[in-house]
């Protein structure tokens, strides 16, 4: 495989986050590898690639794999990162949602449910890539969407492209001490994109982030707003040759400290 400039930068930061360090690839896996990155090399500098799935995907849509600078960060595809190729636009770190969009996504997960206002509010709203995730909560309610960018706002969304969750017995909020988090959800969910896992819980008063490190050796900044958190990340369906995943949290508090969750 030829080697360019950037490719030292691009090869430290995948050691870093490859969970899987010291696995040999197989002669068909290094020969795949290395004509995924012939196409890559080859495609205009802006363009997109797109990337043969390397499983059976559900659902319609195609499959786009960008790799571009973003910031002063490197963009690297989910699919690098041993995920497969679902919800390539994913990122660890989420973007909130301002008022407005997060209003208007409130309205189309709402309608997409069928349920109605029953005084929930906005308590999670975050982008992640090209996908959407919502949490409304409200007196013994909660309600969680994952949807595409393109249908928030929307007042009719769903089938497979579109996740939904509705709780009517959601229960009273823990007491969490002021340095700790409690997880109270934990799902797997599934849109045309693939599989995903959510968490949402409450932290304490001194919590300012919550950092999610999964057993597949993903970090995750979840979206921390008031006294809630909660992320999401792309996944597998669990099966005899893909046990269920597993993590842990690092809180990060008021005093700039940081530690494993208790």
């Amino acid at each position: 495989m030829r080697r360019r400039p950037a490719d030292a930068v691009i090869t430290e930061a995948l050691r870093h986050l490859d969970p899987a360090r010291g696995t040999h690839l197989t002669n068909a896996e290094v020969e795949r590898a290395n004509a995924a990155f012939a196409r890559i090399v080859a495609a205009p500098e802006h363009g997109a690639v797109p990337v043969e799935p390397d499983r059976p995907r559900r659902g319609r849509g195609r499959l786009l794999v960008g790799v571009g600078v973003v910031g002063a960060g490197i963009a690297i595809p989910w699919l690098l990162l041993g995920g497969g190729t679902a919800y390539g636009s994913w990122t660890p770190r989420p973007e909130p949602l301002t008022s407005v969009t997060a209003a208007r996504a409130a309205t189309t997960c709402r309608v997409a449910l069928g349920v109605p206002d029953r005084g929930e509010h906005v308590a999670v709203a975050e982008r992640r890539g090209e996908w959407t995730y919502l949490l409304l909560a409200g007196p013994g309610t909660e309600a969680v969407c994952l949807m595409p960018r393109e249908v928030v706002g929307r007042e009719s969304a769903g089938g497979e492209d579109f996740f939904g969750s509705y709780d009517t017995d959601a229960g009273a909020p823990p007491t969490v001490a002021p340095d700790h988090v409690a997880e109270t959800t934990s799902m797997e969910g599934s849109t045309h994109e693939g599989w995903f896992s959510w968490v949402q819980g409450y932290v304490g008063s001194d919590v300012t982030g919550v950092t999610v490190h999964t057993s597949s050796g993903l970090d995750i900044e979840a979206s921390v707003a008031g006294n809630r958190f909660a992320a999401w990340w792309p996944s597998h369906q669990q099966s005899s040759d893909h046990p269920a995943e597993t993590w842990s949290y690092t809180v990060h508090l008021a005093d700039g400290s940081a530690r494993p969750a208790r």
